[in-house]
């Protein structure tokens, strides 16, 4: 925990998503977030159908979806927010012509119904 997707537009100029990814479970691991590096689930999907705004502007997006278990305080929640947001915003690379907007969402999961098992390498 926590599983972490990343969807952005594919007109975004030389975004190299798995080290986005790779910055991403950094931060949450360096942050103290998780207690384990492999607790962290990342993944990343180019969207090539998406309209920002009504589409008369040359715009993309890059949006981070952490969903978290429940139990944590909204102050904590806070921080891991602009943390990734910092974290997209560095390895972003600079765009021409381009507005990007850059969102991170904090999604909770029900501690009671989440469900996991890890199955070991033979």
């Amino acid at each position: 925990m926590p599983h972490i997707h990343l969807e952005y537009s594919d007109n975004l100029q030389n975004l190299q998503a798995e080290k986005v990814l790779k910055a991403i479970n950094l931060c949450m691991f360096d942050g103290g977030y998780v207690s384990a590096a492999s607790d962290v689930k990342s993944r990343a999907v180019a969207q090539s159908v998406y309209m920002v705004g009504l589409g008369e502007e040359p715009q993309a997006y890059l949006h981070a979806k952490v969903s978290l278990l429940s139990g944590r305080s909204n102050e904590l929640k806070q921080q891991i927010s602009q943390q990734i947001l910092q974290v997209l915003q560095q390895n972003l690379p600079a765009q021409t012509g381009l507005t990007v907007q850059v969102c991170v969402e904090i999604i909770e999961m029900p501690k009671e119904s989440y469900s996991k098992a890890v199955i070991a390498a033979h």
